[in-house]
């Protein structure tokens, strides 16, 4: 809600403001508005704690021996390390999946998390290294790794998009997975490069 001293904005201008102001398709729902910020989402209410009681029933994707384990399986093929994670989360989700009889429909919506994690570790091992040949990241990577999440320092992550100002309150859409892609994100360095993610002092 609001706070006390502002009032609360039309959800009518606010859409059409993303829509044909933005250019941005799709409705959005008004998460929260403290006067100051405006979160929105485009899911239905509700969507975020089913998603986290749907990734509760695959504990092992988020648990960094078991997806190293994995990734060093797909690993004994050649390719890139980047795709062998890529087929080896992809592969626990399924496996997990049908361990609980759980929907493609459903698991669909942990494939879209897993894919769009693969594309942020994409532009940070820039260099696509293969599993076949030794390899340390390089200052560059470990520098592109640290911007992808230079946003946490002010309590966002790079999860979360800022559409902008409107009515003097800044707009985020925000991905209700945030916080589990940022492990997903964490251990698919570890499991391509054999390394701990760098920290802001590594570089």
């Amino acid at each position: 809600m609001p706070s006390d001293e502002t009032e609360p904005v039309d959800p009518a201008a606010l859409q059409h403001w993303i829509n044909d102001d933005l250019g941005i398709e799709g409705a959005r729902r008004i998460v929260r508005d403290d006067g100051r910020e405006i979160l929105v989402s485009k899911f239905e209410e509700g969507f975020a704690a089913g998603v986290h009681e749907l990734i509760a029933l695959m504990p092992e994707l988020f648990e960094e021996a078991a997806v190293v384990d994995a990734y060093r399986q797909e690993a004994s093929h050649d390719g890139l390390r980047l795709d062998a994670w890529h087929r080896a989360m992809h592969t626990m989700l399924r496996t997990a999946g049908d361990r609980e009889q759980i929907s493609d429909l459903r698991q669909a919506e942990v494939r879209t998390g897993i894919d769009s994690v693969y594309a942020v570790l994409g532009t940070a091992l820039w260099s696509d290294p293969a599993v076949d040949e030794p390899f340390t990241p390089g200052r560059g990577e470990r520098v592109a790794y640290l911007d992808a999440l230079s946003s946490l320092a002010d309590g966002r992550d790079m999860f979360t998009r800022i559409y902008g100002r409107f009515e003097g309150r800044t707009v985020l859409n925000h991905c209700p997975g945030a916080s589990f892609a940022r492990v997903m994100l964490a251990q698919g360095w570890t499991a391509c490069t054999g390394e701990a993610p760098p920290e802001p002092d590594d570089h």
